[in-house]
C-alpha cells in the first residue's frame, strides 16, 4: 500500500480549496439571468415585495439617520447603502463626538464638540405589505432616493433604487443572502443577482 508524502498532501489541499468562501473569508455573489433569478423569487416571496414597492407610502416624519459602517465582508449595495439602515432601532439622531483641542491664546488642551453631519430622511410608522414602517433617504450625490421596507420587528425587508429591487434575508438577528434585482418600469425582474454571506 502506498503512503502520501507530506509535500503530496500540501498539494492536494491547495490544489482543492475546502472553502468556497472569498479572499478573507468573504462571502460571494452569484450571477442569474432571467430564468435563474426566476426560480429564486418565490423564496423571497418576490410578488408581494414588488406589490409594496408599488404601493409606497405617505412619509408623515422627518428624521435623521446616523452613519454606521458596514463590516468588511458586507457587500457593497446599490445606492450608497450605509448599515445603519438594516434596523429600524438605528434610525436615529448622530451621536455628537468629543476632540481634544489646544487653545491658541491660553495653552491649556479643551474638549471640542463635533457634532456629525446626519442624513435626513423622511418615515412612514403604518403598515405595509412588508410590515411596518418605510423610510425614505436621499444618496448623498444626489442621484436619487432609496425606499426602504421593514419588517415588524424592525429588521430591513428590502429596498427599492432606481431599476433594482434589493432584498434580505435574515436567519434570526443575523444575515443570511441579499438578493438584487433588476427591473423593468413594471417592477418585472429582468435578472439579478444574490450575495452569499459566509
Amino acid at each position: 500500500m502506498r503512503i502520501f508524502k507530506p509535500v503530496y498532501l500540501f498539494l492536494i489541499c491547495i490544489s482543492f480549496p475546502i472553502f468556497a468562501e472569498g479572499p478573507n473569508g468573504s462571502g460571494e455573489w452569484k450571477e442569474y439571468g432571467l430564468k435563474e433569478v426566476l426560480g429564486r423569487l418565490k423564496f423571497y416571496a418576490f410578488a408581494k415585495i414588488a406589490q409594496s414597492v408599488r404601493t409606497g407610502a405617505r412619509f408623515d416624519q422627518e428624521l435623521s439617520v446616523r452613519e454606521t459602517l458596514c463590516e468588511e465582508n458586507f457587500p457593497k449595495l446599490e445606492g450608497e447603502f450605509q448599515c445603519a439602515l438594516l434596523k429600524a432601532s438605528t434610525i436615529e439622531e448622530p451621536e455628537v463626538s468629543t476632540e481634544e483641542v489646544k487653545n491658541p491664546s491660553t495653552g491649556l488642551t479643551q474638549s471640542k464638540t463635533i457634532p456629525s453631519i446626519p442624513t435626513k430622511g423622511k418615515w412612514y410608522e403604518g403598515r405595509t405589505l412588508a410590515g411596518k414602517g418605510v423610510l425614505s433617504v436621499p444618496t448623498k450625490d444626489g442621484t436619487g432616493d432609496l425606499k426602504l421596507f421593514y419588517l415588524v420587528d424592525g429588521r430591513l425587508s428590502h429596498y427599492f433604487f432606481e431599476n433594482k429591487i434589493i432584498v434580505f434575508d435574515w436567519k434570526g438577528q443575523e444575515l443570511s443572502t441579499i438578493l438584487i434585482v433588476k427591473v423593468d418600469s413594471q417592477l418585472r425582474p429582468l435578472g439579478g443577482k444574490e450575495y452569499f454571506f459566509p
